[in-house]
This record gives C-alpha cells, sequence and structure tokens, in this order.
C-alpha cells in the first residue's frame, strides 16, 4: 500500500509516516437519520447526475433542428454578420435554402428527438438506480455499526463477568481443592471473550470506515 501511494505521488522515496490504531478517532455516536442530499457527494451519483442533465440539453438540441437558423435584424441594406451582402439574390437563395431543409430534414430531426428522448429516460433509470445503490450501501454499513455494537457492549459485559470467575476460582484454588486447571479455563474463557471483542470493534471501525465511504467522503 505504501509503494502504491508512493506510485500515486510520483515518488518512489517518499516517507510514508506510520500511525496507530489508538491515535486514530472514530465516532461513537452516529444521526438517527440521513439525509438523501448527501448522496450527491459519491462520484458516481454526480456523474449519473451529470448525464442525466446532459441528455436533457440534447433533447432540445435536436427540438431546435426543426426550426431555420435565419437571424432577421432591422439593419438597412443587405447585410449579415459578417458585413455587407454582396449578392443579394444569391443570399436569399441561400437563407430560402436554410428555410426548407428541416422540413425535408423532418424525418432525421424526429429520428434524433426520439433517440434524445430515450437517452434521457436511460440516463434517468441509472440515476435512479445509483440512488437505491448508494442508499443501500449506506443502510447496510448503518445496519452493520448497530449490529457491531450491539456486540461489543455485550462483550464488555461478558468480560467483566468472566474477570470476576477468573478471580473467583483463584480465590477457590487457594483456598479449596479446586486445581488450576479449572483456573485456566477461566482464563481460557477470558482470552476468547476479549478476542471477540477485538474482532467486533475491528467491525464498528471498519462499519464507520464503510459509511464513510458510501456517503461520498461523509459530510
Amino acid at each position: 500500500q505504501e509503494n502504491a501511494i508512493r506510485s500515486l505521488l510520483l515518488d518512489p522515496d517518499a516517507d510514508m509516516a506510520r500511525g496507530s490504531l489508538r491515535e486514530q478517532s472514530f465516532p461513537e455516536s452516529l444521526s438517527a437519520g440521513i439525509p438523501l442530499d448527501l448522496l450527491s457527494n459519491r462520484p458516481d451519483v454526480r456523474e449519473a447526475e451529470y448525464r442525466l442533465q446532459k441528455s436533457f440539453y440534447d433533447i432540445n438540441v435536436a427540438r431546435a433542428a426543426f426550426y431555420p437558423s435565419i437571424t432577421l435584424s432591422g439593419n438597412a441594406g443587405w447585410t449579415t454578420s459578417s458585413g455587407a451582402v454582396g449578392n443579394p439574390s444569391s443570399w436569399i437563395a441561400n437563407a430560402l435554402g436554410s428555410v426548407v431543409a428541416p422540413i425535408f430534414n423532418r424525418g432525421t430531426n424526429k429520428a434524433n428527438l426520439d433517440i434524445a428522448r430515450a437517452r434521457y429516460e436511460e440516463n434517468l433509470l441509472d440515476f435512479r438506480q445509483k440512488l437505491l445503490d448508494a442508499g443501500m450501501e449506506v443502510n447496510n454499513a448503518l445496519i452493520a455499526w448497530q449490529t457491531a455494537n450491539g456486540r461489543l457492549a455485550l462483550d464488555r459485559k461478558q468480560i467483566v463477568a468472566l474477570k470476576g470467575a477468573v478471580h473467583n476460582t483463584r480465590l477457590l484454588m487457594r483456598n479449596t481443592t479446586t486445581n488450576y486447571l479449572e483456573v485456566l479455563t477461566a482464563q481460557q474463557r477470558l482470552l476468547e471473550a476479549e478476542l471477540s471483542e477485538a474482532s467486533d470493534r475491528f467491525d464498528v471501525i471498519r462499519s464507520v470506515i464503510s459509511l464513510y465511504h458510501a456517503l461520498g467522503g461523509g459530510r
């Protein structure tokens, strides 16, 4: 991973300072509800939105092709945006050609408009699907966080109880005929509970990172 970061930085000798998990801070609580507009931070949602916008403007462009592109002005004489017209009759012929061209091209223009509308519908469906997929990722991350936190709370209660059991077993060994095997068994159960706590703590951290990613960078 460090080499991959160095490659992105174009510096093969870049120093990669390492931290520790204890130095990282993760939220202990999350908002009960997440506004849908936060999903606009996601690159895939923004990309789908821009495609939808483009297809909307493509419809307007295709519709405009039905109308002749002639500009009328009140200037005296035969002039255009490029200056005076040397041959008015030729200019009128060209202008008439631009008027009737959309009429003869109506079939092509209609086909282009239908294609533009179809692409708009396709991009609209894609945008909706992107929102649904993004929302599902957010919900999955939230559920994973809630579930892992619930397990973590139970782990801590179990550890407290097992520590008491280890202490009581040691006392029994000193004052009764209880052998050390029972102490080892109690310690093993405590170790298993502590390992479960570490695993569930990891799941909590991973779910927070997944949520941050699903929201396109959080708030």
